[in-house]
């Protein structure tokens, strides 16, 4: 369904019932579809907002993607969760997701009574650690070295990245995920050029929410040490879980670890 947030539509599909838990996609320039059906199943005890960023996915596409700010990006969310009538709940960020539920809980501690955060970093202050072939590579440095041209050139780009991204590559789960996600370039662009200033390892130590802090032991663009570690040694009130056997992508590659760990967490809340 569509809800309209300052003034955009955003796309929302929501499942379950229960405490309420919202998750926020990573990317830019994806939707949350590669979040499901992963995350369905947390809808046997909650009820479980997905929805696509403001420029995202099935969400209106602002007439300036200039508009994608954090501010912009945190305001959406904490409206969405308003209106929906959750006047508190569970963030869930992945990826960039974690960016902006960072900011979130810097921003609006009082509304979360929990904060998930899974293979992100506080900060760009290090250099990733993915290999793989040439020509993913190639694709890599032009992911981060300049602009998408399209949306199909967005698409191209990413997919022979992504396959770093992971510790055992699937290619099955890969053309699924490929084939359910919408790509919007201008999206990847406009969230690329937020991190040069992205930082929040001084907000941190005063985010006393409980929170869960995931990383992926072989995740090369978020690595633990730079990102879920460090993370979970600034905020007061974190757990930290590291899957051995996982990249970028726990809860696909050690699905049921991740979520007995998840769900686990969730219960004490």
């Amino acid at each position: 369904m569509l809800k309209t947030v300052n003034g955009a539509a955003l796309n929302v599909e929501i499942i379950g019932s229960g405490p309420p838990v919202l998750l926020m996609h990573g990317g830019l320039g994806l939707s949350h579809d590669y979040l499901r059906p992963y995350f369905d199943q947390l809808a046997q005890s909650h009820t479980v907002v997905f929805y696509d960023h403001l420029g995202n996915g099935g969400s209106d596409r602002p007439a300036d993607f200039a508009e994608l700010t954090f501010d912009r990006l945190v305001s959406d969310a904490a409206s969405l969760m308003t209106d929906l009538g959750h006047e508190t709940f569970v963030l869930i960020g992945h990826s960039y997701g974690g960016f902006i539920a960072q900011e979130f809980a810097a921003a609006h501690a009082d509304r979360l009574s929990g904060l998930v955060l899974i293979d992100t970093v506080p900060a760009f202050d290090y250099h990733p650690t993915v290999s793989g072939s040439d020509d993913q590579m190639v694709a890599f440095g032009k992911l981060f070295s300049q602009p998408m041209a399209d949306d199909a050139d967005w698409q191209a780009s990413w997919n022979p990245v992504v396959q770093m991204y992971f510790h055992q590559w699937d290619a099955e789960v890969g053309a699924d995920l490929d084939a359910r996600t919408v790509y919007e370039h201008r999206a990847w662009n406009a969230g690329s050029a937020l991190l040069g200033e992205y930082n929040t390892l001084e907000k941190l130590p005063s985010i006393a929410v409980p929170a869960l802090v995931v990383g992926g032991r072989h995740d090369g663009i978020t690595p633990p040490d730079h990102g879920a570690e460090r993370i979970a040694n600034l905020l007061p009130s974190a757990e930290l879980a590291l899957f051995e056997h996982s990249g970028h992508y726990p809860f696909i590659e050690e699905e049921e670890a991740f979520f007995s760990t998840l769900s686990a967490w969730l219960a004490a809340r």
